[in-house]
């Protein structure tokens, strides 16, 4: 995995990691993860804006013990994550093996009440064509906001209906559009045309979330919803039209099914309550 050979973290070399798994594939999305964290490390135990290779392992783990129990389990496990592949491409051995990262609690999406109802009163209240692409493509699409985010004209074939997803870990999949999804991903797709990136929605990651909350609260639905919400909304959905948990895995990018049901809670109260007679 090593790069460039370098021998100390300097702002330039954070640049030349950047270049390299641009290169490689990473997504913008991770490539960008990856670059701030080592820049706030560096400008937290870096001395003249170096830091040596011969102290790297010490001073991360020390920044990573300093700043756990002031960002959440997941942000910590994400920069030991970046900081053992920076080392690696770096030329250290097996780097930061001893250190145990906090387990990220796990949060548990839940269906809006409205179901696929609900989303399309979200679409309703929208107050641009982003808006209305950002809520189909998690409520009826099953994207993921970071996905939705990165779906630009030439993602989808309009000719099939169908739209490549660059997910997690840099995987791809590719899932069909509905008629009822694409009624509102249409006005975004013909105006992204236009656009020199050619994205159907341009927000940043967190105001897409937000947008998403108020766009539930301004269709009055029965609850506070997130982005994640929307996606167990749609999983939810495609598992009682099909009754198969391993096609709903693959229309949501997951690596295993156990994941996937988490995000039919409902679905499977349904089940338990059928059988219980």
């Amino acid at each position: 995995m090593r790069g460039t050979p370098v021998t100390t973290l300097s702002v330039e070399a954070i640049d030349q990691y950047r270049q390299w798994c641009i290169a490689r594939g990473r997504s913008a999305n991770t490539v960008k993860a990856y670059s701030s964290d080592l820049k706030e490390f560096l400008k937290a135990a870096g001395e003249d804006g170096l830091i040596q290779r011969d102290e790297y392992e010490e001073l991360a783990m020390s920044w990573l013990n300093l700043t756990r129990n002031i960002v959440s389990p997941k942000t910590t496990a994400r920069r030991l994550t970046t900081l053992k592949g920076f080392a690696k491409w770096m030329g250290l051995s097996d780097p930061l093996s001893d250190y145990i990262a906090p387990v990220p609690s796990r949060t548990i999406p839940h269906p809006i009440p409205e179901g696929p109802e609900g989303v399309t009163r979200m679409c309703e209240q929208a107050k641009n064509n982003e808006q209305e692409a950002l809520v189909a493509l998690i409520g009826f699409v099953g994207c993921r906001v970071g996905e939705a985010l990165s779906v630009t004209t030439s993602s989808i074939d309009t000719e099939n209906m169908m739209l490549t997803i660059r997910g997690k870990g840099d995987k791809t999949r590719v899932v069909p559009i509905s008629e009822n999804a694409w009624r509102h991903i249409a006005p975004a797709f013909v105006v992204a045309h236009r656009k020199e990136d050619h994205r159907l929605v341009s927000y940043r990651d967190r105001f897409a979330r937000q947008v998403i909350t108020n766009l539930a609260a301004r269709a009055n639905l029965k609850r506070r919803v997130s982005s994640h919400d929307l996606r167990a909304t749609f999983a939810t959905a495609a598992f009682d039209k099909t009754g198969n948990i391993r096609v709903v895995q693959e229309l949501l990018g997951h690596a295993n099914s156990a994941t996937t049901e988490i995000y039919t809670g409902v679905a499977d109260a349904q089940l338990r309550e059928a059988v219980d007679f």
